[in-house]
């Protein structure tokens, strides 16, 4: 069962936690989420930082990974960092971001504090 998450969190990063297999539509639900706090955090003048917590994610269905590389080569982020914790899934997500074009304002990371860390940088 998903319980995936976008909110706020406490260092005003736009965080989506991911939890269990995934579809089209829980992945479409999450990323309408995240691009409306994304306008938010623009109209109060802030940068538009995403951390995509990917710990508890499950399966992907191939249609749903498209997605995510189509909605990764939108400008409505500054930065965005991945957060998982296998190798498996670094490879995955580091051809995703290889497929966007984007690797200077994506990355993958294993270590929350050095993604908290990268995402806070001016």
């Amino acid at each position: 069962m998903q319980h995936n998450q976008v909110f706020i969190n406490d260092e005003d990063i736009i965080e989506i936690v991911v939890q269990g297999d995934q579809t089209v539509h829980s992945i479409q639900a999450m990323s309408t989420a995240a691009l409306e706090l994304a306008a938010s955090q623009r109209a109060a003048g802030k940068p538009v930082t995403l951390l995509d917590n990917l710990l508890g994610m499950g399966d992907v269905p191939p249609e749903g990974r498209k997605l995510v590389v189509d909605l990764l080569k939108s400008n409505e982020y500054d930065k965005l960092a991945m957060l998982g914790a296998n190798n498996i899934l670094r490879f995955g997500a580091n051809l995703i971001l290889q497929a966007t074009g984007k690797s200077a304002q994506a990355k993958y990371f294993d270590d929350r504090e050095k993604c908290i860390s990268w995402l806070l940088e001016v």
